[in-house]
């Protein structure tokens, strides 16, 4: 999956006054929507990414929410697959919105294992190719699974994340009664400690 992050300045207040109309909203919708129809190629991602990126500039967090719950009944009302959640996924930096459209892309059930195990596949991509725009909601809905297996397999990814982003996740959890994911939690801080501790010890020694 090949992506690059939006670059464009964000437009001015005026601007954006206008430019988010239900005309333009519509239009966001669309482009999900053909994302995900079936039997639609690959290459159908990036322009519907790119238009989310744009919808990004002049939107608010409302306006994109609205457009998540229409995409969502779509989905439902099979109109489109959910592959055409993987632009909201990638191109949106608000939380909730990137946690239900990575759990979109997941399927609830019924789903096939096929199914679900690619999607999973998905989405640890784009925590390790640094894909989505907010990755630590990637991470924390992945881990809110509270799957044994994939936590083994975002154990393999926590050094990607910055400790700025490490500590965003941990903060996600600071209330979390499940012994798997604590569990998970405790290990990661004890590496960063032990970490951090060798670090340290070689400063005084060098």
């Amino acid at each position: 999956m090949s992506t690059q992050r939006p670059n464009a300045a964000a437009p001015s207040a005026g601007h954006r006054a206008v430019a988010a109309t239900g005309t333009a909203l519509e239009q966001v919708l669309a482009a999900l929507l053909a994302c995900g129809r079936r039997g639609v190629m690959q290459q159908a991602l990036t322009p519907a990414l790119i238009v989310y990126w744009q919808c990004l500039a002049y939107s608010t967090v409302q306006q994109r929410r609205a457009v998540a719950e229409r995409l969502h009944a779509a989905i439902r009302a099979g109109a489109t697959t959910p592959r055409a959640w993987i632009p909201v996924a990638l191109g949106d930096h608000d939380s909730t919105i990137v946690r239900e459209a990575v759990l979109g892309y997941l399927g609830g059930a019924p789903v096939s294992i096929e199914r679900r195990a690619q999607a999973v596949a998905d989405a640890l991509e784009w925590i390790r190719r640094d894909l989505s725009l907010n990755r630590v909601a990637v991470f924390v809905t992945l881990l809110q699974q509270q799957d044994a297996m994939l936590n083994e397999r975002l154990a393999g990814l926590r050094g990607r994340l910055s400790d700025a982003e490490a500590t965003q996740v941990w903060s996600a959890f600071a209330a979390c009664e499940d012994a798997l994911t604590c569990e998970f939690i405790a290990e990661w801080q004890g590496c960063i400690a032990a970490c951090a501790g060798r670090d340290d010890q070689g400063s005084r020694t060098a």
